[in-house]
């Protein structure tokens, strides 16, 4: 149960990162480079369905581990009471009023800040009730839920700007534009994987530390993965941003930097799946 439960998760968390990162740097992107054609909206329209269908399913699983029985995840009453008892189920019904109007808007080609707006605020809800929310100091969920909310939104512009990326070079777009607009997510970028970082620490921190108990191996190990992963991406990044994105914007050839365009997003939702599964797992025992 818990994987697929992971699952589930990962699949709502990625495709709302990707039609957050995807929105975000489109719009930007709109303002820094008129002259650039921007892909369809094909795989953030898919991914905002993605996002609006697995939400009930994430409530059915969380009624389930609730209530200690996987056949609760069925039961009428007891997805009502977890909706309006708990502070799981009242979030999730601002987050699902949130999806809702997201994908008509992909639907109906809302401007790109507005979507950003829209998928921005589902996934800062989900900081709600997250460990890092739990485990703030004093007991003052204001400060975990704002943390981890800058480090979903940073990962999630980090995400859906490289998927953004490389449907750009997959649509054999010309090289100087194809290198401007690397350069743009690149400047935002930076700024992006420096608060991701910064906040991951300072949730970890709060988390293992904040706790009582002794922090339990299967997360700490699961942590452990997911960091090494980042530290991954992010040698994958200055490696695009100063050996290949120069060669590109000298009018060198586009394929390594797409290639590692890929490897960077492929681990990025590799790291999505593993703080997925975190969220499920007992930091301390």
């Amino acid at each position: 149960m818990t994987a697929f439960f992971a699952s589930v998760r990962w699949l709502h968390d990625a495709s709302l990162m990707i039609v957050f990162g995807g929105s975000l740097l489109n719009a930007i992107l709109r303002a820094r480079l008129p002259a650039l054609i921007l892909p369809p909206g094909r795989i953030r329209c898919a991914a905002a369905l993605v996002a609006l269908l697995s939400a009930p399913l994430w409530l059915g699983l969380t009624t389930a581990q609730m209530a200690g029985n996987s056949a609760a995840m069925f039961d009428a009453h007891m997805l009502t009471l977890t909706m309006t008892q708990t502070l799981f189920g009242q979030v999730f019904l601002a987050r699902l009023a949130l999806l809702a109007l997201l994908g008509l808007g992909v639907l109906l080609k809302w401007r790109d800040s507005l979507l950003a707006a829209l998928s921005g605020a589902a996934l800062v809800l989900i900081s709600a009730t997250s460990h890092a929310a739990e485990a703030s100091p004093a007991n003052f969920a204001a400060i975990g839920i704002t943390s981890d909310g800058l480090h979903l939104l940073t990962g999630g512009f980090w995400i859906g700007g490289l998927a953004l990326l490389a449907a750009l070079f997959v649509g054999k777009t010309e090289k100087n534009l194809l290198a401007g607009a690397t350069a743009i997510f690149a400047e935002w970028g930076m700024i992006a994987v420096a608060i991701l970082v910064l906040t991951g620490m300072l949730n970890a921190a709060s988390i293992l530390l904040g706790g009582e108990g002794h922090d339990t191996q299967n997360y700490l190990a699961v942590l452990g993965a997911k960091l090494v992963l980042v530290a991954g991406m992010v040698a994958l990044a200055l490696s695009n941003h100063f050996r290949l994105l120069p060669q590109l914007a000298a009018g060198g050839s586009a394929d390594g930097l797409l290639r590692n365009i890929r490897r960077e997003l492929g681990l990025g939702l590799v790291v999505v799946a593993l703080a997925a599964l975190l969220g499920l797992l007992a930091p301390t025992m």
